[in-house]
């Protein structure tokens, strides 16, 4: 039996009720699979301590309403995917899953979008200006 050192229950000493970890002498973490679990979700595992501690990144996670490309409206927090730079590792904002990943596809590069963004205008028929004008005009119009 082990007491979680989180939530302060006694479980069973099992793979079923704690994770494996190998720095310590009994071979188990100190916090429970239920606790372990839930502090990761919370703290999106971590991956981004270097950068900034777990309450200033779920501050950023809770006041951001919607994506920062797309305008997408969060209806969960677990829509929110932590946008950062793979060679900084800064982060850059929260974005919905589409986007996120988009710039990833994309290998986070400014001018393989841009081509990207007149390939699809040019397979349309449109130029650039014609595209923002008519974007323009149907949100005025809204």
């Amino acid at each position: 039996m082990k007491v979680c050192t989180r939530c302060g229950e006694l479980k069973a000493l099992t793979l079923e009720d704690f994770p494996p970890h190998n720095r310590t002498k009994d071979g188990f973490d100190s916090w429970c699979r239920a606790c372990r679990g839930s502090y990761r979700s919370a703290n999106r595992r971590g991956r981004f301590r270097a950068v900034m501690d777990d309450d200033q990144l779920a501050h950023l996670i809770e006041t951001t309403a919607d994506c920062v490309i797309c305008g997408y409206v969060f209806q969960s927090n677990s829509e929110k995917m932590v946008d950062h730079d793979h060679h900084s590792g800064k982060i850059r904002g929260i974005l919905c899953n589409h986007c996120n990943r988009g710039l990833g596809h994309f290998r986070d590069d400014p001018l393989v979008l841009e081509f990207a963004k007149v390939y699809l205008l040019e397979a349309e028929g449109k130029s650039e200006a014609t595209t923002y004008l008519e974007r323009f005009l149907a949100e005025e119009c809204e």
